[in-house]
Parts: C-alpha cells; structure tokens; sequence
C-alpha cells in the first residue's frame, strides 16, 4: 500500500496539514507536483501553493492539463519528480473526465500501488481516491437551481463514498444520497484528513472542533457513528 492523505477542506490552521503531508514523503525537502485540473489550472492557485509549500523548503511545480500539452514522456517525467503530488480542489466530475483523457488515472493508481509518491489533496482532491463521492460539480455549470449530486468513477483506492466538508450547509444530504449506493461511507468536516500510511489507516484535524463520522445503511436503517480523529501535529514513525 502507498500514502494517501484527503483534506475534506480547511478550517483553522491549514498549514499543519500542509506540513503533515510533506512530513509523510520522509524527505527533507520533497518535490511537490501541483495538479489544478479541478480548479481549471488557476495560476493564482500554483502561486497559492508554491507559498504554502515553499515554507518547508519544497519547490512546486504544476500539471496543468487544461492549458498545457505534455508528450506522454514529459507526462511521466514530471510524475517521477515528485515525492508528494497534492491535487486541488474544484470541478471533480470534469477533473476526472480530462484525467481519464490523458491517463493520468491510472498513473495515480500506479504511483499508488508501488508507493513512488505520496498521494494528497482537498476537497475534489480529496473525493478522488475514494469510489464515489459527494459532489458540489453542478455549481460550476449552473449559476443557480443545482443540486448535489455524486461524483463517480473515481479512482477507487478506498471502496467507499466520501463527502468532504460535511460542516458546511446542504452537504448533510450526504446521509440520505448514501442510499443510493451499496457502500459505506466517510464524512469529513472542515479540518480534518483521511491518512493512509502504509499498513497505517488514521484521521488528523487541524482543528479541534471538527470531526469525522462513518455511515452506512442497516436494514434501510441509517447508523452514524463519529470515529477517533488524532490532533496535529502527530509523530510519523
């Protein structure tokens, strides 16, 4: 198994998140591969990120998907570079439309399977390693009536369904989509992160006052219960 960390989003103190996942690539100075297909390949988000990573020491690059071509050879040279490779938030369904156009999914799932990297992001970037998720994509298509709705396909290194920010309003409707599907699942508010290290599978917040809960349906019956969330900073062995 490889390294996963899914920030479901940020509430206080981001940046011990940040500093969380560069301390699971055990290197002093990581490479960090900014992958902004979500967010349209924002430049002000590279910029955003080349801050908040800078201050361990790492240089940031982008793949930008949306605005750049990249050879197949240059593809796969930019993803060896990285330690940590850390997707940003936005769009999901059409993120892993133009992933699956230029096979970045199963290259992710590769640098899973053989631990080359550590995998990370928020929000889209974080929906993402799950089977489905809970999904705010219509908001970026229709400026008004949309819905949430689930964002499948995804690349599915955890077999549930995942609903990020679930702290924020509407996202508890989480609880009855859940039906729909024959999974369990994860939400996760504001602050918190999804770990996986290895053999090692833990929650992290940044912020005290969120938490994370595990679903699933019983019999038609809904059973929530809150699961175990460590505060950062922790040890990594």
């Amino acid at each position: 198994m490889g390294r996963v960390m899914a920030i479901s989003g940020f509430a206080d103190a981001r940046e011990l998140l940040y500093k969380h996942a560069v301390k699971l690539t055990r290197k002093g100075r990581p490479n960090v591969l900014y992958v902004g297909t979500a967010g349209g390949d924002a430049p002000e988000r590279l910029s955003n990120m080349q801050d908040a990573f800078g201050v361990f020491g790492c240089e940031v690059r982008a793949l930008n998907l949306i605005t750049q071509c990249y050879t197949e050879k240059e593809l796969d040279e930019l993803l060896q570079w990285a330690d940590l490779i850390y997707v940003g938030g936005g769009d999901t369904i059409t993120m892993m439309r133009i992933w699956r156009e230029h096979g970045l999914d199963q290259r992710l799932i590769e640098i899973y399977k053989t631990d080359s990297a550590v995998l990370a992001g928020v929000s889209a970037g974080a929906i993402c390693w799950f089977s489905c998720g809970h999904s705010d994509s219509e908001s970026f298509h229709k400026s008004k009536s949309w819905s949430f709705c689930w964002a499948n396909g995804m690349l599915d290194l955890f077999h549930k369904a995942y609903c990020p920010h679930y702290n924020e309003v509407g996202r508890n409707s989480f609880d009855q989509m859940l039906k729909e599907t024959a999974l369990d699942g994860i939400a996760m508010e504001n602050g918190t992160a999804f770990v996986v290290d290895g053999d090692k599978q833990y929650l992290v917040r940044s912020d005290t006052a969120m938490h994370a809960y595990a679903l699933s349906y019983m019999s038609g019956t809904l059973e929530k219960n809150e699961l175990p969330v460590c505060d950062l900073p922790i040890d990594i062995e």
